[in-house]
């Protein structure tokens, strides 16, 4: 597997810049076409306002989300001349959640800011992204600098479907990354003898991927703190992790760790669920 076409998703904030440059990096690398989108969102109002909705107040809020393309469209050709690399545009209108699903399904790999809630200008779409597109995301974090990607990675490993999934999709980075440890948090203690990490090991090699293992304890509240730190000490510049979750009826509720790395996440987070 490698990664041919790749989609970022290009809102009009500050980490947009940022998601433009790492996406324009990864499509370098892998000599994948690369596409930014953005969704232009109808404005929306509530049905039980009470009376009609002027109609003043109808074209301001459309007029913002114009601008709003139009600073994205802007961004995108910025990181076009900075990066030197063609990115393809599409501005839709539409449902932002929906619509970027909706294109997720023809890629190899999604990109998406953290979101920042102190940001107006950011869409918070990664939580989406992980939980419905059926394709790998990358995570970019709002805070800090981004100077490499996938050169050392840090896989926070556990013995699920969607950590293997995870590693799996991950293939492509993993193949040519200059150092990669395998940590598992709190393995587990069934298995006489067992040493943490050594399973996918010993299946990375039989892929080519050469990885160092180590494991940690950590009570359940400070698992994510420990993957941050070990991440840390690495100077790992990418998490792979599986996005861990259930179904509370109609609902998708994340994990506390996966959740914890979303909200605090320090470099680039790979997932998939």
């Amino acid at each position: 597997m490698t990664f041919k076409d790749i989609l970022v998703y290009a809102g009009a904030g500050k980490t947009t810049p940022i998601c433009l440059d790492v996406a324009s990096t990864l499509a370098a690398d892998h000599q994948a076409h690369l596409t930014a989108l953005h969704v232009i969102q109808p404005p929306y109002v509530p049905i039980d306002i009470g009376g009609s909705v002027p109609g003043a107040l109808v074209q301001q809020i459309e007029d913002q989300a114009r601008e709003r393309a139009e600073l994205a469209k802007r961004l995108v050709s910025e990181a076009e001349q900075r990066n030197g690399r063609r990115i393809e545009q599409r501005t839709v209108d539409g449902d932002t959640i929906s619509t970027t699903l909706l294109h997720s399904l023809y890629v190899d790999l999604v990109i998406v800011g953290q979101g920042n809630n102190d940001d107006p200008g950011e869409d918070d779409l990664a939580e989406e992204i992980i939980m419905g597109a059926g394709r790998p995301a990358l995570i970019v974090p709002h805070a800090g600098k981004v100077r490499s990607i996938g050169k050392r990675v840090l896989v926070a490993w556990k013995q699920t479907t969607e950590a293997t999934r995870a590693v799996h999709d991950a293939l492509p980075f993993l193949r040519s990354a200059e150092a990669i440890v395998v940590m598992e948090v709190n393995p587990p203690t069934e298995r006489v003898p067992h040493i943490a990490g050594v399973d996918i090991a010993t299946h990375l090699a039989r892929h080519g991927v050469r990885v160092e293992v180590s494991s940690t304890t950590a009570t359940e509240i400070g698992v994510g703190d420990a993957i941050l730190s070990r991440a840390a000490e690495l100077g790992a510049d990418m998490i792979v992790m599986g996005a861990y979750g259930h179904s509370r009826l109609r609902e998708f509720v994340f994990g506390g760790v996966t959740l914890h790395l979303l909200r605090h996440m320090t470099v680039p987070v790979f997932m998939s669920r």
